[in-house]
């Protein structure tokens, strides 16, 4: 999976829906080997799928290896694709949420933006007095 890559295909977005984060899992190249095992240098994306599922699920490599090592990758992907999906509801919920009030999220925008404003506005005015500009006409 990678995030500079054209191809949406080649990634899990945050605002992808279940079924097409279960669609891109589905569709991950994965190898023959019977069984999924960490650190074979063989076996790079089986690493990276398993690595994946820690990181969503939060459990140790060891964890990780008690559950899913034994599993084919037909039983395995679903199981990940679910993690994934779980662990991106609650990011899904709070961007749904923002983008139903532009308005509100213009609105912070923009008090962002005068409160960038002021604070560089004040920096280019000490350092116009420390190098002993005049202040512009």
């Amino acid at each position: 999976m990678s995030k500079s890559a054209e191809n949406d295909a080649s990634r899990i977005n945050m605002t992808d829906p279940p079924e097409l984060i279960a669609k891109k899992v589905k569709s991950c190249k994965t190898d023959a080997f019977v069984g999924l095992e960490w650190d074979n240098a063989e076996r790079p994306e089986c690493q990276n799928l398993l690595t994946l599922y820690s990181l969503v699920t939060g459990a140790s490599k060891d964890a990780v290896a008690a559950e899913v090592g034994a599993m084919s990758w037909g039983e395995f992907k679903p199981r990940l694709a679910d993690a994934l999906v779980e662990h991106l509801r609650p990011f899904q919920a709070t961007y749904a949420e923002a983008m139903g009030d532009l308005g509100a999220l213009d609105r912070v925008l923009a008090d962002g933006a005068a409160a960038a404003n002021e604070a560089a506005n004040t920096t280019v005015e000490r350092v116009r007095d420390a190098m002993g500009f005049l202040p512009p006409v």
